[in-house]
C-alpha cells in the first residue's frame, strides 16, 4: 500500500501533466488563431520575397509557353535597385535612442547613463545588422522581426561576471517563423502572445531533446494528429510559446511613500490608500505537439520580440501588410514583357515572309524554312514551271519590326515602376530631360525621400518599443553591483559602477569605486524613465558635415580657427588628427576649453592659465596703482604751493603794514625779511624739482629760520620836527 508521501508526489505529477496539457492545448488555439489571421497576409508575402530575387517575374504559365516554343524570356529585375536605394537611406540615418527622466525620483545624470547602456548593448549586439536585414525583408514582404536575448557576461571560473548577465538584440532569420498575437495595444505593440516556430529534423531534435517523450518513441503513429504539421514522418514542429499573463493586484500606498502589493504587506506596514492594478508577468515555454520541454519566467513585463512593419491595414477585419514588392510587380513584369519583345523582334524574331510562287522551290523548301536562323551563300530555286514558263524569284515583303512602339512601352512601364516606389530619376542619380538647377535637383530628390519616409519612421517606432523594453529589463538583471561600459554618441568609452537598490547593498557598489575614473555609483533601480528617438544622419557622417560647415566659416573669416580649429581638426575621419585637435585644444583661450577635471594633465595646464591670468591682472592693477599715485601727488603739490603762497603773501602784507606805520624804523626789517622769503622761495623751487625725480611724495622742506616773520617792536621816538619829502 502506497505511503501518503507516494501518493502526494502522484498528485503532484498529475497536477503537472495537466497544466502542461492545458498549456499546450491553449498554445494550439492560439497558434491556430494566428496562423488563420495571417494566412493570405503570408501567401502575398511569400510571393514578392520569391518576386523580388527574381524567381516568379513572368507568369508561370506563359513563361512554360514560350520555353517550349525556344521564344526568349528575359529578366530585367530592377527591383534589387530600388532596394538598395531605400536600404542605403537608412544606413546613412541611423536612429539613436535617446533616455528622458520622468517624474520625481528621476535623475538627468542616470538618465544618460542608461543612454550611454543601450549604447553598448547595441553595439555588443551589432544590432546595426539586425536593424539592415529586418528592414530589408520588411520592404520585400511587408513585415520583419528580432528579437532580445540575455547573455552571460563570461564564461570563466571566479570571475565576478560569471553569472552575471546582460540584454542582447538578435535578428530573426525567418520572419515567416513568427506568428505574433492579433490582440495588441492600440498603436500595434504588446502582444498578448506570440509564437516562434522551428521545424527540425528527427535526427536534430533526438540530439537537442534525448529525455523527451517523442524522442523515446519508437513510433510516431497518433502523434499531434490534433495539430496536423506538428508532427511529420521525417521531421517535428517545436513552439517558443510567449504570453502575457494578467492578474488583479491590490497595489497599497504606505506612509513613507513607497507601495507594495497587498500579498507582499508586513505588520509594520501603515497603508493609506489602496486600488486594483493589472500585474504583468511574461512567460515563456518550449513545447511540441503533446509535451513541454522548457519553461521559464521573463524579467521584464513585456514580450520581447519586435515587430516592424511596412504598410499596415485593417480591411474589414482582416489583416493588410505589404512593402514596397507587392505595387511593383505589375510593372516590373511589364518591363520584362517589353524588354523581351523588342529584343525578339530585332534578334530573334522570324524575318518578313517570302513570297514564292507555288512549286517554285522545288527541293529546296527545308533550306528556305532555315533561312531566318542561319546564313547560306545560296538559295536555289526552281526558275521555270513544268511548261517551261519563267517564275518570279522569292522576294520578301520589306515590312519593318514596330521596335519604336516597343520602346515607348518599355518606357511607360519604367515610369510606371518608378512612381509605384516614389523614386524618381534625381533619387537614382539620373539627370532629367531638362537641364536644372542643383536646388531644383535637390528639391526632386527630398520629393523621392519624402515619399518614402513612411517606411524609416516605422523603423524609428520600432526601435523605441525596443528601447521600451530594455529600459524595463536592464535594470532587473543587475542584481549585484558591477561596472558598466557606456558608449557616448561620439563613440568614446567610460565606465560607471551600477546597483540596483532592489536587489543590492550600496556597500557593496562602494569598492568597485577607484577615482578618479570611478568616482561615483549610481542607483538604476529608482525613478521613471522613457525613451525618445533621434533620427537622422548618423554621427559619422554629421561629423563630417560639421567639418566642412566649420572649414568654409574658416575660409571666410581665418581669425575663427583660433576659437573652432580643434573641433573642426577632431570632426575630420584622417590618420592624426584627434592627436592634433587635443594639440590646438591646448593653445585655446582660458575660459574656451571644454576638459576632463578628472585628468591631472589638464588640471595643471587649467591652474597654469589660471596663474597666468592672475598674473596679467596684477600687473594691470599695479599700472592702475601707479598712474592713480602720480595723480595724486600731483594734486598735493598744487595744495601744499598754494597754501606756502598764500602764507608767504600774507607775510608780505604784514610787512607792508608795518612799512607803512614805521617807514623809517622797519625799513631795515623789511629788507631782512624780504630776503628770507626769497630764500624759502628758492629752496622750495629746489624741493620741488627733487620730488619730480625721485617719483616720492613732496616733502615741506625745512627752511632757516621761523615761518612767521621776526618783527621786532619799534619803540616810538621823541617827536622831532617833521621830516621834509624829498
Amino acid at each position: 500500500m502506497p505511503t501518503a508521501t507516494a501518493q502526494k508526489s502522484k498528485s503532484k505529477r498529475k497536477s503537472s501533466a495537466e497544466n502542461e496539457r492545458k498549456l499546450i492545448e491553449t498554445s494550439l488555439k492560439r497558434f491556430t488563431l494566428t496562423e488563420e489571421t495571417e494566412s493570405e497576409v503570408r501567401e502575398r508575402g511569400l510571393d514578392a520575397l520569391r518576386f523580388s530575387i527574381g524567381e516568379t517575374q513572368w507568369n508561370p504559365a506563359i513563361k512554360s509557353q514560350r520555353e517550349i516554343e525556344g521564344r526568349p524570356v528575359l529578366t530585367v529585375n530592377r527591383i534589387p535597385t530600388f532596394l538598395r536605394q531605400y536600404t542605403g537611406e537608412e544606413r546613412q540615418h541611423r536612429p539613436a535612442m535617446l533616455v528622458d527622466p520622468v517624474g520625481s525620483g528621476s535623475d538627468p545624470e542616470i538618465a544618460q547613463i542608461f543612454q550611454g547602456a543601450l549604447r553598448h548593448i547595441e553595439v555588443a549586439s551589432f544590432a546595426d545588422t539586425t536593424y539592415d536585414c529586418a528592414y530589408d525583408f520588411m520592404l520585400r514582404i511587408g513585415w520583419s522581426y528580432w528579437r532580445i536575448n540575455h547573455e552571460y557576461l563570461s564564461d570563466k571560473p571566479g570571475s565576478r561576471d560569471s553569472f552575471a548577465q546582460e540584454p542582447r538584440i538578435a535578428p530573426i532569420d525567418n520572419p515567416f517563423s513568427v506568428f505574433m498575437s492579433p490582440i495588441r495595444a492600440a498603436d500595434g505593440t504588446d502582444p498578448l502572445w506570440c509564437h516562434c516556430i522551428e521545424d527540425m529534423h528527427m535526427d536534430q531534435y533526438k540530439e537537442k531533446y534525448p529525455r523527451s517523450t517523442i524522442a523515446t518513441l519508437s513510433s510516431l503513429n497518433g502523434v499531434g494528429n490534433n495539430a496536423p504539421g506538428w508532427v511529420t514522418k521525417d521531421g517535428i514542429r517545436i513552439a517558443e510559446y510567449w504570453w502575457l499573463e494578467l492578474e488583479r493586484k491590490n497595489l497599497c500606498l504606505l506612509s513613507d511613500g513607497s507601495s507594495k502589493y497587498e500579498g507582499d504587506l508586513t505588520e509594520d506596514d501603515h497603508v493609506e490608500d489602496e486600488r486594483e492594478v493589472l500585474a504583468r508577468t511574461v512567460k515563456c515555454a518550449q513545447h511540441n505537439a503533446m509535451e513541454v520541454l522548457e519553461r521559464y519566467e521573463w524579467t521584464g513585463k513585456y514580450i520581447p520580440i519586435i515587430e516592424l512593419n511596412g504598410t499596415k491595414l485593417n480591411v474589414n477585419g482582416k489583416i493588410y501588410k505589404a512593402g514596397i514588392v507587392h505595387d511593383a510587380i505589375d510593372p516590373q513584369r511589364m518591363y520584362n514583357y517589353n524588354i523581351t519583345a523588342a529584343a525578339e523582334m530585332v534578334a530573334l524574331a522570324p524575318k518578313d515572309p517570302l513570297y514564292v510562287p507555288e512549286g517554285s522551290l522545288g527541293n529546296h523548301e527545308e533550306e528556305y524554312r532555315q533561312a531566318n536562323r542561319k546564313n547560306y551563300p545560296f538559295l536555289y530555286f526552281k526558275a521555270y514551271d513544268g511548261e517551261g514558263r519563267p517564275l518570279p524569284p522569292p522576294t520578301r515583303a520589306g515590312h519593318e519590326p514596330p521596335i519604336q512602339a516597343l520602346s515607348a512601352l518599355a518606357q511607360q512601364a519604367d515610369y510606371d515602376l518608378k512612381s509605384v516606389l516614389g523614386i524618381y530619376e534625381p533619387g537614382l542619380g539620373e539627370q532629367g530631360p531638362q537641364i536644372e538647377s542643383g536646388v531644383a535637383v535637390l528639391s526632386r530628390q527630398q520629393a523621392s525621400d519624402t515619399g518614402t519616409v513612411n517606411y524609416s519612421d516605422n523603423l524609428n517606432r520600432a526601435i523605441r518599443w525596443q528601447g521600451k523594453i530594455l529600459l524595463d529589463d536592464f535594470p532587473h538583471l543587475i542584481t549585484s553591483a558591477r561596472v558598466q561600459r557606456i558608449i557616448n554618441p561620439d563613440d568614446s568609452v567610460k565606465h560607471a559602477v551600477l546597483f540596483n537598490s532592489v536587489h543590492s547593498d550600496p556597500t557593496e557598489a562602494q569598492e568597485l569605486l577607484s577615482p578618479p575614473a570611478l568616482d561615483k555609483i549610481y542607483d538604476i533601480g529608482t525613478g521613471n524613465y522613457d525613451v525618445t528617438l533621434s533620427a537622422g544622419p548618423s554621427y559619422r557622417t554629421a561629423r563630417q558635415e560639421a567639418a566642412k560647415a566649420m572649414m568654409s566659416l574658416v575660409t571666410a573669416k581665418p581669425e575663427l580657427f583660433m576659437i573652432i580649429g580643434d573641433l573642426m581638426v577632431k570632426s575630420m575621419d584622417w590618420p592624426g588628427s584627434e592627436a592634433l585637435a587635443n594639440r590646438l585644444k591646448k593653445a585655446l583661450p582660458p575660459g574656451l576649453a571644454d576638459q576632463d577635471d578628472t585628468d591631472p594633465q589638464n588640471q595643471l595646464a587649467t591652474l597654469q592659465a589660471q596663474l597666468q591670468q592672475l598674473g596679467q591682472q596684477h600687473n594691470q592693477m599695479v599700472a592702475e596703482l601707479a598712474r592713480a599715485t602720480d595723480t595724486i601727488r600731483t594734486k598735493r603739490l598744487e595744495l601744499e604751493s598754494r597754501e606756502r603762497v598764500a602764507n608767504i603773501q600774507a607775510q608780505a602784507g604784514m610787512i607792508e603794514a608795518l612799512i607803512k606805520s614805521n617807514a623809517e624804523a622797519g625799513k631795515a626789517a623789511m629788507q631782512a625779511e624780504l630776503d628770507t622769503i626769497s630764500h624759502r622761495m628758492q629752496l622750495l623751487h629746489e624741493s620741488m624739482t627733487v620730488e619730480d625725480e625721485a617719483g616720492d611724495a613732496p616733502q615741506t622742506p625745512e627752511l632757516p629760520g621761523s615761518v612767521e616773520p621776526k618783527v621786532q617792536p619799534i619803540t616810538p621816538a621823541a617827536p622831532t620836527a617833521p621830516v621834509k619829502p624829498i
